[in-house]
C-alpha cells in the first residue's frame, strides 16, 4: 500500500511524461497527481489535487491517453455523472500550465461512450465511436483540437465494448465483441481494417459484449484478456493466436485494467 493512500475514490490513472502520475477522481470533473519523492519512490509519493475540468462533466469509463506533447485527452464517458448518456463530451490537459480545455466531438458524433482509442505509432491519438451501432472512427489534431471522420473501411463489427492494442510493426489489434471469436488488424498507413483470424478461446462475453484490456508484452506478442475467464496471445511474427492459462479462479477481467510492470510480468485485477 502507498504510504499516503489517496484522500479521494479513484479511477482511471495515467502515467505522464515527467513521470508523476494523473488520477481521475470517481464520478467527479475533479483530478489528483501521485508526485514520486526524490528517490523515484511512488509508493512514499504524496498526493495534490490539480485543475478540474469543465463542471458538467464527470465521466465514468472514457476514453483517454496521454499524447506524445505531454498533453492528457480525456474523450466520452459511458456515464457522465453516474447518467448512463454515452457523453460526447472532452477535455484536454496541459500538465505544464495546469489547465483543462473543452474539445469539441467529431462531427456528426452526437455519441462518443465508453469508445475505444489509442495513440498510433504516428503520435496521432484515434479513436472508435463505442456504445452504438457504428463503425465510425476518426484522428484528433493535437494542434487545432479538432477531428478528422474515418467510415471504418473493412470493420467486421461495430466499436461497442472493444478495445485498441499496440503491434510492434504500427498495425493496431482489436478482437471483436460481437463476430465471436474473430479479431481484426488495423492498418494506419492505408486507413482499412482486415481480418485477424480467430483467437482461438472466445474473450468477450456473449451476454455483455464485455471483454478485457489488450497490451503489448516485451517480446512484442499481444496478451489478450477476456471478459470471459479465457486469455490468449497474438505472435506479430506469425500472425497467429494461442491460447494462454485462464484468468485464476474462473474470475475475468471484464472491462477490467492491467498493466505492464518493469520485471515484464502483467498484473491484472480479476472479479467475478
Amino acid at each position: 500500500k502507498l504510504v499516503n493512500q489517496p484522500p479521494f475514490n479513484t479511477d482511471s490513472a495515467n502515467l505522464l511524461t515527467d513521470g508523476t502520475v494523473l488520477v481521475h477522481q470517481y464520478n467527479s470533473p475533479a483530478w489528483w497527481r501521485l508526485t514520486p519523492d526524490i528517490s523515484g519512490s511512488y509508493l512514499n509519493g504524496t498526493w495534490t489535487q490539480v485543475a478540474s475540468m469543465a463542471a458538467d462533466y464527470a465521466p465514468l469509463y472514457f476514453a483517454n491517453a496521454v499524447l506524445p506533447d505531454g498533453r492528457l485527452l480525456i474523450e466520452g464517458g459511458e456515464y457522465n455523472f453516474l447518467s448512463a448518456v454515452w457523453t460526447n463530451k472532452g477535455a484536454i490537459y496541459d500538465p505544464v500550465a495546469n489547465t483543462w480545455t473543452t474539445v469539441l466531438p467529431p462531427t456528426g458524433w452526437a455519441n462518443i461512450g465508453d469508445s475505444p482509442a489509442i495513440v498510433q505509432p504516428d503520435g496521432v491519438f484515434m479513436m472508435g465511436q463505442g456504445g452504438i451501432a457504428t463503425k465510425k472512427q476518426a484522428l484528433f489534431n493535437a494542434s487545432t483540437l479538432t477531428w478528422t471522420n474515418l467510415p471504418g473501411t473493412g470493420k467486421s463489427d461495430t466499436f461497442s465494448e472493444e478495445g485498441f492494442g499496440l503491434l510492434p510493426d504500427g498495425r493496431i489489434m482489436v478482437v471483436d465483441t460481437q463476430t465471436l471469436p474473430n479479431s481484426e488488424l488495423y492498418n494506419p498507413a492505408t486507413q482499412i481494417w482486415s481480418s485477424a483470424g480467430s483467437t482461438g478461446v472466445v474473450l468477450a462475453d456473449a451476454g455483455s459484449l464485455e471483454i478485457g484490456p489488450q497490451i503489448q508484452l516485451t517480446n512484442g506478442n499481444l496478451l489478450a484478456i477476456g471478459g470471459t475467464p479465457h486469455n490468449a496471445i497474438f505472435n506479430p511474427t506469425t500472425n497467429t493466436w494461442a491460447a494462454t492459462a485462464d484468468s485464476p479462479g474462473g474470475n475475468d477481467l471484464a472491462d477490467g485494467p492491467c498493466s505492464v510492470l518493469p520485471d515484464g510480468n502483467v498484473i491484472i485485477y480479476a472479479s467475478p
